[in-house]
């Protein structure tokens, strides 16, 4: 009766080209343990898992086709933003986790697009492996990406630094990295275009563009609960949470033009990049002041208070029947110290 043999198992790793290498593991008593390094592309299929497709027929040992592999695992993001995937423990695989190396290069609204080093630092395009899903901001007003997977779950990718607002209101977040895996750094830039929204008395919402489920929800204190309509801003503060307890106070202001409307509504025009001019309207109660200014107290779009006032002066106000019909509903309703009316 034969002894019987140890069934060898197949290990992965992909190498800092993100070609990737293959080792057989045999038992003690056979010490030559065979590696094999594969070249191919990385994509991801429509689940999120990991595709390695060889460019050589010979294809790739344990693969599910002739020339393609296809693993399954939860993806991270490392310290170093480099991509992580720990695969799935099955009968015939243990856990273990695959490192890919490049940079985050772009973030659209269902999207996070990674370039991946090639081999040799190669002319040409790099490698580009996509992950679908969704973006929103984590307990700690971090920007995370749900990458979408089987059964409705979800692997979180959060990007562990701070964020900032650009120039035209785009909101961005930079890291350094080492270059092409040598000893200096290089800062990298992720802009995300979308726009803000003013939801809440304690809410603060980027929705990305082009989706109506992709957005940064973030909790913000409002700095000025009173506001003249001729300073054209409005700002926030938003506390991130860092590693190690450390928190970074972000400040973001936003710079538009306040209007308001002949029904009494308020709008907040505020501009982006390109051009774009994305307009915010909100309801609220207006009050005659003794001076006769307009101040106007915003409702959020489910006609909670916003915690925020805006004050505009008369020559804000180009209708002045806006004025005749404060003062009429002042007199018929005999309010003393000025009058409100809902709109």
């Amino acid at each position: 009766m034969g002894v019987p043999r140890v069934r060898s198992r197949l290990r992965y790793a992909f190498d800092d080209d993100n070609r990737l290498v293959v080792r057989e593991r045999r038992p003690l008593a056979e010490r030559a343990q065979p590696v094999r390094i594969v070249e191919g592309t990385v994509t991801a299929d429509g689940g999120n898992r990991l595709v390695y497709r060889a460019d050589t027929p010979t294809g790739i040992p344990d693969g599910s086709r002739p020339h393609g592999l296809t693993l399954d695992g939860t993806w991270a993001l490392t310290r170093e933003h480099d991509l992580a995937l720990t695969l799935h423990e099955t009968g015939s695989r243990s856990r273990q986790t695959l490192y890919l190396k490049g940079a985050l290069v772009r973030a659209k609204a269902h999207a996070l697009v990674f370039a991946l080093r090639r081999h040799g630092g190669s002319a040409g395009p790099a490698q580009a492996l996509t992950l679908s899903g969704r973006w929103r901001a984590d307990a700690r007003n971090r920007l995370t990406f749900l990458a979408e997977k089987a059964a409705g779950l979800d692997d979180r990718l959060t990007l562990s630094g701070g964020w900032e607002v650009g120039p035209r209101h785009e909101l961005q977040y930079r890291y350094r990295r080492r270059a092409d895996g040598g000893p200096s750094r290089e800062e990298r830039t992720l802009v995300f275009a979308g726009a803000w929204e003013l939801s809440a008395a304690d809410r603060l919402v980027y929705r990305l563009e082009g989706s109506a489920d992709s957005a940064f929800e973030f909790r913000a204190s409002l700095q000025r609960p009173s506001l003249n309509a001729r300073e054209g801003r409005v700002v926030y503060q938003v506390g991130i949470g860092l590693s190690r307890g450390k928190t970074q106070q972000q400040r973001v202001t936003l710079f538009g033009a306040w209007k308001l409307n002949r029904d009494l509504s308020v709008s907040f025009e505020v501009p982006y990049a390109g051009g774009r001019v994305r307009t915010l309207r909100f309801e609220g109660t207006a009050s005659l002041t003794a001076r006769d200014r307009v101040a106007v107290a915003l409702w959020g779009p489910g006609g909670e208070p916003l915690g925020l006032t805006v004050t505009f002066t008369r020559d804000l106000i180009p209708d002045a029947s806006l004025f005749v019909r404060l003062r009429r509903d002042e007199r018929e309703r005999s309010v003393v110290g000025g009058v409100q009316v809902r709109f």
